[in-house]
């Protein structure tokens, strides 16, 4: 059994599934040292209740919710982790958390297994997207997309989720965020060629290469938007 504090403590992993001790640290609102939180962790790992993922990379320990706890915390709900996704996944949440701290700007997001059992699904055939944000920027009201492609996909496999976002009426854009400047002109170059230049007015293209690293930001990335070259920063103004 967990107690009011400890259920407090890994409450964020029921919306975010994976995240870093820092965030998990953050988004429970606990004043709790890192150090104690270790300790913690430690114990509720022994028990079975959460499990730790080492990411081979930046050496981060990201937490999640292991069987016994999904049951006691949220027993309607089946384990949300697939093993083999926990790089891609741990990447997407830490995206999120970055997002959202342009509250200005990015007001809620949900996560792919939360859009799944949500609104605007219209059937299984539809491309579920890693993340949605809505917001408003410059006084107008979105919806967006999120994509994470730490890797190239097929070439029809990007053509073909491009050309749901550009049909979609449900999202007014997408985001895809890349870990480097190469990758996200490979894209760039298949799309256009497929779809047109005019993709970019809807469907933003980001490099964040720091997204690998302990401390992800949107610093020295670089962008496409509306066919001209803009960061993130540059094109969110930057706005916290």
């Amino acid at each position: 059994m967990l107690s009011i504090e400890q259920r407090k403590f890994l409450s964020p992993l029921i919306t975010w599934r994976i995240l870093d001790i820092e965030n998990l640290i953050q988004l429970s609102k606990q004043n709790r040292s890192y150090s104690s939180a270790q300790k913690l962790l430690k114990r509720l790992q022994q028990r079975q209740l959460i499990e730790i993922y080492r990411d081979p990379w930046n050496k981060k320990n990201y937490v999640f919710l292991g069987n016994l706890a999904i049951k006691e915390l949220c027993p309607d709900t089946r384990p949300l982790l697939n093993s083999g996704a926990l790089y891609h996944d741990s990447k997407v949440t830490s995206l999120g958390v970055e997002l959202l701290k342009f509250n200005k700007i990015f007001k809620s997001i949900e996560l792919e297994h939360q859009i799944k059992k949500g609104k605007g699904v219209i059937g299984i055939s539809d491309f579920i997207p890693d993340a949605r944000v809505e917001g408003q920027f410059k006084a107008k009201f979105f919806q967006a997309a999120v994509e994470l492609e730490l890797h190239q996909k097929e070439k029809s496999r990007i053509v073909d989720k491009a050309k749901y976002y550009l049909e979609s009426e449900y999202y007014n854009h997408a985001l895809y965020f890349f870990p480097d400047n190469d990758l996200l002109q490979n894209y760039d170059t298949i799309i256009k060629k497929e779809l047109g230049s005019d993709y970019n007015k809807k469907i933003f293209l980001f490099s964040c290469p720091l997204i690998s690293k302990a401390k992800p930001s949107f610093e020295n990335g670089t962008g496409l938007v509306m066919n001209k070259s803009k960061t993130f920063i540059e094109f969110f103004g930057g706005v916290h």
